[in-house]
């Protein structure tokens, strides 16, 4: 079988010269591949709008608020996984930089998020070396964004894989709530604890 061929790192997306972009310093850092990690990856890169458009997607615009997208991502990963939030836009009220361990959000300021996806997979390549490049994971629905990533050894997921993942998070942590107190009833407040004493103990 042949070995799977690694493309140099190629131009980030919509290049602009230094002195026009942002300060959009990575709030994450490319790290070792760890085998054991679920997603086969230990950094996660999350074309924002992307995501938020598909899961809104047979809903009344703007039903995924950025807040709501947030929180929602949030709960579905967990260290040592590292997650990168990347969006269009300004952030406004909405928090920015590391909100959580392993978890930040990055707002382009001008800058598109497909820029700042294809800056980050470069520099992950050059970090990295072609080998562990795909310790990264991109996530988007653009072409465009998911080619640059795959020409720079990185994997690449589309928004359906993202929603059946926060799917399946939601029902397992429905299924942890609902398995407190193994199934019993609440008690009735002010009712005697059961502790075995009260049992019939009449013979049979």
């Amino acid at each position: 079988m042949p070995s799977r061929r690694r493309n140099v790192p190629g131009a980030a997306l919509g290049g602009r010269g230094r002195g026009n972009r942002p300060n959009l310093h990575a709030a994450t850092q490319a790290g070792p591949l760890r085998r054991d990690s679920p997603f086969g990856a230990t950094r996660i890169l999350i074309d924002g709008r992307n995501v938020q458009r598909a899961l809104e997607r047979g809903a009344a615009p703007g039903s995924m608020p950025t807040a709501t997208l947030i929180a929602r991502l949030r709960a579905a990963f967990a260290p040592p996984t590292e997650v990168e939030l990347i969006l269009d836009g300004h952030a406004g009220p909405t928090p920015t930089g590391r909100i959580a361990p392993s978890f930040s959000v990055v707002f382009g300021r001008g800058v598109s998020a497909d820029h700042v996806i294809a800056e980050r997979v470069v520099e992950a390549f050059r970090a990295l070396g072609p080998v562990d490049s795909d310790s990264v994971l991109v996530v988007s629905d653009d072409r465009e964004v998911r080619a640059q990533a795959l020409r720079n050894g990185c994997r690449v997921q589309g928004t359906a894989w993202l929603a059946g993942h926060l799917a399946a998070r939601a029902v397992a942590a429905g299924a942890r709530g609902t398995s407190i107190g193994h199934g019993r009833p609440p008690r009735t407040p002010g009712a005697p604890r059961d502790d075995g004493s009260s049992r019939d103990r009449s013979p049979r």
